[in-house]
């Protein structure tokens, strides 16, 4: 038996779920609580022990660890990814393309939850195949199973050729947190995650991509470390199919949209280019606006006393920015013009 204060301290946790770096949800029917971090964390990158721990971490009424999923992981190239040492021993599989899925005990059943949901269509179709397809299963002790949820209608990019089934990822050690390979669960009755024959770090790195395919995922053996090779082309087809642009990020902001709404179902390596986008735009209105500012005050300090409209219009009908500064002149906002300004090419 663990428990959640064992593994997490339990100030930082709460403030977390407070600056809402974390959400929690309640089951639906049960006493149990699925922890995963947000879009807001992911967006601001605000990862620490506890926002990388909570990805799916389910804890019932009397505060133990039900399942225990490993903990966030990054792509190689990214900031917060561990440095490896190229020549590290590895175990290298397959990284596939569906949702991943938790296995936990409900009290009377096993079933699965996706990292945030335990009523996702995901998770409620999971649970069902492994119900009704594997009922005799149950997870060895000590340990949490993690499968790949892939069918028809969760299809993102990769073509599973109507593939309807759970992958077995591997297990976790729920009182340390271990990350363990598929053959830690030797009894599983369904199909196994594809093993890749790339014994070091840079044999995995200088592998060449295979066609159909997402990447892989790396295990460093010594340490247990995780990274995620992403190949290029995976990536591209995934902007393509998501219809990520420019354009789409300037939509939301200028439209005042929710932006974790468009970041949420997306991977992590797309967040930093969404950022980088949004963080552009919101500068280049930011500039204009001060423009308009500027323009306004230099415009007001040079009228005569006393003056009215007409005196006002005389100048600013000379400057790029008259219809913000007439705006500007009745109170009224004239940052969706700007928005209007710095809207991308198609």
């Amino acid at each position: 038996m663990t428990l959640l204060n064992d593994v997490l301290d339990p100030v930082e946790l709460a403030s977390a779920v407070d600056n809402g770096l974390i959400r929690t949800q309640r089951h639906p029917s049960l006493p149990f609580v699925i922890y995963n971090y947000t879009e807001a964390c992911q967006y601001g990158g605000a990862w620490s022990p506890v926002t990388l721990a909570c990805r799916g971490l389910i804890v019932d009424a009397d505060g133990r660890i039900a399942a225990r999923p490993m903990n966030k992981f990054f792509n190689h190239s990214e900031s917060h990814a561990p440095v490896l040492d190229p020549g590290a021993k590895v175990t290298v599989t397959d990284k596939l393309d569906g949702s991943l899925g938790v296995i936990y005990h409900d009290g009377s059943d096993w079933a699965v939850a996706t990292r945030g949901s335990f009523a996702s269509d995901q998770a409620l179709h999971a649970t069902e195949v492994l119900r009704t397809r594997y009922g005799t299963f149950a997870a060895p002790a000590g340990l949490t199973v993690l499968v790949e949820i892939i069918y028809p209608g969760n299809r993102i990019v990769v073509d599973y050729q109507g593939l309807d089934d759970l992958v077995l990822l591997g297990a976790v050690e729920i009182a340390t947190g271990r990350v363990l390979g598929p053959d830690a669960v030797p009894e599983w009755p369904g199909p196994v995650v594809e093993s890749l024959t790339y014994a070091t770090f840079a044999e995995a790195l200088a592998a060449p991509p295979r066609d159909g395919r997402e990447g892989m995922v790396v295990r460093v053996d010594e340490t247990g470390e995780l990274v995620k090779i992403k190949y290029a082309e995976y990536v591209r087809l995934h902007r393509l199919v998501t219809g990520l642009t420019p354009r789409s990020v300037w939509e939301i902001l200028a439209t005042g949209g929710d932006l974790d709404a468009l970041t949420e179902p997306l991977p992590d390596e797309f967040h930093v280019w969404v950022r980088g986008i949004a963080e552009g735009l919101v500068a280049e209105v930011d500039g204009r606006a001060a423009a308009v500012e500027d323009a306004y005050a230099g415009i007001v300090a040079a009228l005569p006393e006393g003056w009215g409209r007409k005196e006002f219009a005389a100048s600013a009908v000379r400057s790029d920015y008259r219809g913000e500064l007439f705006l500007r002149l009745d109170g009224k906002d004239y940052r969706p013009g700007l928005w209007q300004r710095v809207r991308p090419a198609g």
